[in-house]
């Protein structure tokens, strides 16, 4: 059969009557964003698990109005947006570090909690970055691999801890996977934890989650445990663009991962947006209310095709497409639908929700895609790996030999073992699939690095992966 790509505005043309089906239970919904301006300019991109809905009508006011005050450094310690956060979750404002996003109070979680020769323990797979942050400050990850049936291994990880051991990294839901932790099992977890040990759980996709068996880990740092929760408003609220997220956690553990961050990291408008965001219940319901038709679109689909997939307890959803998934995804991205593939599941795709037009057209182009089979004119497919570093022991320089896709910027750093960075080699967008840099054991000036074991990082988008090299003189 042969194969001729088009747009993706004509493709959701030719599917659009499957865009008004009735769903058991929920009937009609907006097929579209209503408050988007150019609603085709991300139509398709099922890879980042963003809110198809966009921000609030309230936040985009807000967003509007502060924008004329852009000239005005924002609230530098975000004391308004954490009042609001206090007000919110009723606890006090003590219990509250707000930040640029999630990924800012990761990175100072991480920080706050972990040093040369700490050790971090976390899931696999799961979203990789707090394992990364630990790597850069030169702690040990111990990966403890989810069980059978895609959930985080909860015996397995207090397996893993030792002395050394500083931090647990729970993300719950597990991304990308969309599995929760069962609540009677987190307590049991936590109150065995050893002391000194401190359990972040990233909650960025708690909004979703519509199953009785979980329960938000708040109420443990209300109890006085040594846990920290990170919540995100990119998600659910819609503000992936604002970068606003914070951590909550008890007022013996929050100073410690406040006085890490930079002032004003909160732009001013985003800070009003965050605030108004709070405020809007009714953009919320509606968010959780088109995700949950969506996940019933995707289900159907997936059993129409005989596809098996991962129930999920989040807006994104892993489904096995029974062939190689990188490359199902570049033949999907050639229809215009962009979605996730890697963490080590060859097979598996991870696809966002969107509206209910993107979905019908990413099952249509998904079962055209299978139906044909990966046919020779599809461009290879490339996925993330850090392949290798060579010679290990070296001497004067290596080789570090890795694949990238396309689409993200690339990030290759050398770290020493207290965390230092020694020499940033790409910091820039590459083609996708294989490539190959050289270090000369040198650092940024140009200084020959000293004697010893190094940390090779490398991160594109929320992948991340790490070895180690020796340099021996």
């Amino acid at each position: 059969m042969s194969y001729s790509p088009f747009s993706r505005r004509e493709f959701l043309k030719s599917t659009a009557a499957l865009s008004f089906m009735f769903l058991p239970g929920v009937g009609r919904v907006k097929a579209m964003p209503f408050h988007i301006d150019d609603p085709d300019d991300y139509t398709g991109r099922l890879s980042h698990n963003e809110n198809p809905l966009g921000p609030s009508p309230l936040a985009q006011k807000a967003l509007a109005k502060e924008s004329i005050l852009a000239n005005r450094y924002p609230d530098s310690f975000n004391s308004t947006l954490e009042a609001g956060l206090a007000k919110m979750h009723e606890l006090p404002a003590n219990h509250f570090c707000a930040g640029a996003g999630a990924t800012e109070m990761i990175r100072l979680v991480a920080d706050a909690f972990l040093g040369a020769g700490d050790e971090i323990v976390t899931a696999t797979p799961t979203y990789t970055q707090m394992a990364w942050e630990g790597t850069t400050n030169g702690a040990a990850v111990v990966y403890v691999p989810v069980d059978k049936n895609y959930v985080i291994d909860l015996q397995g990880i207090l397996d893993a801890v030792t002395p050394k051991t500083k931090l647990i990294s729970l993300v719950n839901p597990n991304n990308p996977l969309g599995t929760i932790i069962h609540k009677d099992e987190m307590a049991s977890f936590l109150a065995k934890v050893p002391k000194g040990v401190v359990v972040a759980v990233d909650e960025a996709y708690h909004h979703y989650i519509q199953t009785e068996d979980y329960e938000s880990c708040i109420h443990y740092v209300e109890e006085g445990l040594p846990v920290i929760v990170i919540r995100t408003l990119s998600k659910a609220y819609g503000l992936a663009g604002a970068r606003t997220g914070y951590t909550i956690a008890s007022p013996d553990l929050t100073p410690q991962i406040g006085s890490g961050q930079l002032w004003s990291t909160i732009s001013r408008p985003s800070q009003a947006a965050a605030i108004a965001a709070l405020d809007d219940t009714s953009h919320l319901e509606e968010t959780i209310s088109l995700n949950i038709q969506a996940k019933e679109m995707l289900y159907s689909g997936f059993t129409d095709m005989k596809l098996e997939y991962i129930q999920a307890e989040a807006n994104f959803v892993m489904v096995d497409v029974g062939t190689d998934a990188s490359a199902v995804r570049t033949a999907l991205s050639e229809l215009g639908f962009q979605v996730r593939s890697g963490w080590g599941m060859p097979k598996h795709l991870r696809v966002s929700t969107g509206t209910l037009d993107e979905m019908a057209g990413f099952l249509e182009a998904l079962a055209s895609v299978l139906e044909m089979g990966i046919p020779g004119s599809f461009p290879i497919a490339h996925t993330f790996v850090l392949q290798s570093i060579y010679p290990n022991p070296f001497n004067s320089r290596c080789t570090v030999r890795f694949n990238v896709m396309g689409d993200e910027k690339v990030t290759l750093v050398i770290y020493d073992l207290l965390g230092r960075k020694v020499r940033t080699l790409v910091h820039d967008f590459l083609p996708a699939g294989e490539q190959t840099v050289i270090w000369d054991g040198k650092d940024t000036f140009g200084v020959p690095a000293a004697s010893g074991i190094y940390a090779v990082n490398l991160l594109q988008g929320e992948f991340a992966a790490g070895k180690r090299v020796q340099l021996l003189k």
